[in-house]
């Protein structure tokens, strides 16, 4: 089974091809401007729900100790914020719902 990545001029075109009066330009200066506020708003720290879809919330990560795997090396790695994301309950249900037990 192949797996196909969606990327952002496939969400364009998909767009453009339901709203044909919109140019595909102006498709794309929204959805940019739409990811920067998202990004922007896990940046200052605020979390983000899409409903039915799923959670974007910033974790701190404590820090630790790792191990440069060319050398051995025991490094210190610091504190660092990760971007954790939660599905809904809805899309989970879809992803598993062809799936037979």
């Amino acid at each position: 089974m192949e797996i196909k990545t969606y990327v952002k001029s496939d969400l364009v075109n998909s767009i453009q091809s339901k709203y044909n009066n919109l140019p595909a330009r102006d498709i794309e200066r929204i959805i940019d401007v739409i990811f920067k506020y998202l990004s922007n708003c896990l940046v200052s720290g605020t979390s983000i729900e899409i409903r039915n879809f799923g959670c974007w919330r910033i974790k701190k990560m404590k820090p630790k100790s790792a191990r440069n795997p060319k050398t051995g090396e025991i490094i210190s790695v610091g504190e660092k914020n990760k971007i954790y994301w939660k599905s809904s309950k809805f899309l989970n249900q879809r992803i598993n719902k062809n799936i037979e037990k």
